[in-house]
């Protein structure tokens, strides 16, 4: 089990009204809600990041999915879910099937 820390934090009357309002409708206290939203949150921002350091050219697929804790396939799935259209055609991959088999 991994340690824990208490931290504090200044949050918007709103904002922590929508925590708290998540926390009843799952039955759960409200640092438990904001544990799991704290998360789920990073866990977006993550993957994001990985995608548009891809989208730029920066990283390939695979670094991608790997910094985004996703497989190959979960990642190329969110980057097609977010309208990310690949550059690589049916040529390229005639291309790079003709060069497998001529090994």
């Amino acid at each position: 089990m991994s340690e824990s820390q208490a931290i504090g934090i200044r949050l918007d009357s709103k904002f922590l009204n929508r925590i708290e309002t998540v926390g009843k409708e799952e039955h759960l206290g409200r640092s438990m809600a904001m544990r799991i939203l704290l998360e789920e949150g990073y866990q977006t921002y993550v993957k994001r990041k990985a995608a548009e350091e891809y989208m730029n050219k920066k990283i390939t697929i695979s670094k991608a999915a790997e910094k985004a804790g996703a497989t190959v396939w979960e990642m190329e799935q969110y980057l097609v879910s977010k309208g990310f259209k690949s550059q690589y055609s049916t040529e390229d991959l005639k291309d790079e099937m003709n060069k497998i088999k001529a090994k």
